[in-house]
């Protein structure tokens, strides 16, 4: 691995996870992962044409990225299953994490993450943004769908069910969103929530979470919401919740990666850069922009320009560095890839 200046974008470039255009390697992923070296990206429909498209473009990231810091990049992408799937057929179809709660069959949800673990990994994507771990109170919980249940015990069963099958098919799980939603009734995509459980200990949000530490889950993702018991700033802004609550009581030790800092939880209240500053010194190790390519410029300038936040990004980046140096390479040939979704007829 390459040695990287402080004073040099790529310092701060490995701190980021980032969207990118396209079906292919552009001028514009070029330059996030070659000249910024980002630390990951993360894919959406608009990257997403078939397995063996993705499998090309997984391969030229990775040579860019192993090229610019010696390191794999981290590939990830939203497959929960129900709702949230950028996958589609020929892919496996999950079926909404609520309806598997309803069945509450832990070897099921396990079989099911290991295959689409599998399906991922044999394309070059290596970290899934999944399992959800929030233990979503009602129907008017943005996250309803999305959640295992109401059961703190049940939704620490399927996820750490999830977290072993991913695991087991070779991609790196992602929990989220920490402290947990499913008390909140607004969608942080819209406006920022607020927890509404008036448990100063979360409990129930605990549960599944720290269920999930013990599973080994690598990483886990913050949720943009105030928990008034705990600090007046969002979570993913709060050093109380990320360095205490997280690390210190839960014993969490692997990677804080933020949710998405242009939503609006975030946006309608600060840039996507000052949200990135304040969530890195709060304790977050990877910083998730997701579509403004300027945004995500801004944010390397204004880091390389804190020198405060240096141990801060230090600590950070050894932690994304132990994460990517878990992605096994090189990927699987586009032969295997053809032959495994082919088609009958085809």
């Amino acid at each position: 691995m390459k040695k990287t200046d402080i004073n040099a974008p790529s310092f701060w470039g490995q701190l980021l996870m980032v969207g990118v255009p396209g079906l292919r390697l552009d001028a514009v992923a070029r330059e996030m992962v070659r000249d910024l070296q980002v630390g990951g990206v993360i894919l959406f429909a608009r990257n997403i044409e078939s397995p063996e498209q993705v499998w090309e473009l997984c391969r030229d990231l990775q040579q860019e990225a192993l090229a610019a810091s010696g390191l794999p990049l981290l590939i990830s992408v939203d497959q929960e299953g129900g709702p949230v799937q950028r996958f589609k057929a020929p892919f496996t179809i999950v079926p909404p994490a609520r309806q598997l709660g309803l069945e509450a069959q832990a070897p099921r949800v396990e079989t099911l993450a290991r295959q689409t673990a599998r399906e991922l990994a044999l394309m070059g994507v290596n970290m899934d943004l999944a399992p959800v771990l929030d233990v979503a109170r009602g129907p008017d919980c943005p996250l309803w769908e999305r959640s295992y249940g109401q059961d703190p015990e049940l939704v620490a069963r399927l996820g750490a069910a999830a977290i072993r099958g991913y695991l087991a098919g070779g991609v790196l799980p992602v929990g989220k969103h920490f402290p947990g939603l499913g008390d909140t009734r607004v969608d942080s995509h819209v406006d920022l929530p607020l927890s509404q459980s008036g448990d100063p200990a979360r409990e129930q949000e605990m549960i599944p979470f720290r269920a999930a530490v013990a599973a080994g889950l690598p990483a886990i993702m913050t949720a943009h919401m105030v928990v008034p018991e705990w600090d007046s700033r969002a979570a993913t802004l709060s050093s109380v919740i990320l360095q205490e609550k997280l690390r210190r009581d839960l014993g969490f030790d692997g990677v804080i990666i933020t949710d998405d800092l242009e939503m609006g939880a975030i946006a309608t209240r600060q840039s996507a850069s000052a949200g990135a500053r304040e969530a890195l010194a709060a304790g977050a190790d990877h910083l998730l922009i997701c579509n403004n390519w300027e945004a995500i410029r801004e944010t390397v300038h204004l880091l390389q320009g804190d020198a405060a936040l240096a141990p801060r990004a230090e600590a950070a980046g050894r932690r994304v560095r132990l994460l990517r140096q878990r992605i096994i390479l090189p990927l699987p040939g586009i032969r295997e890839v053809k032959d495994f979704f082919r088609r009958p007829g085809d």
